[in-house]
């Protein structure tokens, strides 16, 4: 019996990392290094905030760095952009041809 419990707790370890790494895993936008990148827009939350897909399944909340860049008329879910990105924010985006 023991020996049959000690198996069970060591598969559901096991299987537990797997099961994280499967999940979506949301980014601090502020710990993205400042560059260019291509992101998919998943939800457009507001003008000035739109939620991302970036390199597969990696997301984050990007906000706008600045008054003019604003995303509601622009960007609409399944858009993909290149944006410039520093300190977190965005300061540039243009839409990426399909």
């Amino acid at each position: 019996m023991h020996r049959l419990l000690s198996s069970i707790a060591l598969a559901a370890a096991l299987a537990a990392p797997a099961a994280a790494l499967a999940a979506d895993v949301t980014i601090d936008a502020s710990l993205i290094p400042d560059g260019t990148y291509t992101v998919h827009v998943d939800k457009v939350v507001n003008a000035q905030h739109i939620l991302v897909t970036m390199q597969g399944t990696m997301k984050t909340d990007l906000a706008s760095g600045k008054a003019d860049v604003t995303f509601t008329d622009k960007v609409k879910a399944n858009d993909d952009l290149r944006i410039v990105l520093a300190k977190g924010k965005v300061l540039s985006f243009e839409a990426v041809k399909k």
